[in-house]
């Protein structure tokens, strides 16, 4: 999927970079910014946290984005990978950390090494807060 997106002078990235227990149960006694700020680096600063209801929504948000940065990266303007691209990281994440209860878009300001653009999502489950990030660099 990654291939797909990739334009010549970009490099895109999905990766999980973050998945802590839910130390307290589920559902969690912590707001959905003070989870954002449990999962990123020190050297990052959350600066909006957006719910997302349903929590599945992540997942049509992801395709969307990815479509998006798929259609910036080529030229053919055919519609990018983003629906079965977005279904196969929902399944992979959910194989390993289970069904995704709660979910959240979050902005992150990172104060390290930057990505040209970035989107981020916090990913609640019954076990697992995890922090599921896309970044293009050019």
């Amino acid at each position: 999927m990654e291939a797909a997106i990739t334009g010549a002078d970009s490099v895109v990235c999905i990766s999980l970079v973050a998945a802590e227990p839910l130390v307290e149960g589920f559902p969690p006694r912590s707001s959905l910014t003070e989870m954002a700020r449990s999962v990123t680096a020190p050297s990052e600063a959350v600066t909006g946290v957006r719910p997302l209801k349903p929590p599945s929504r992540w997942t049509s948000e992801l395709g969307q984005t990815i479509d998006g940065t798929a259609r910036r990266a080529a030229s053919d303007g055919q519609p990018g990978p983003g629906k079965e691209g977005a279904l196969a990281v929902a399944r992979t994440v959910e194989q390993h950390l289970g069904s995704v209860r709660m979910a959240a878009d979050v902005v992150i300001e990172d104060e390290g090494c930057p990505a040209t653009w970035s989107k981020n999502f916090l990913l609640v489950t019954r076990s697992h807060i995890a922090l599921l990030a896309m970044t293009v660099d050019d």
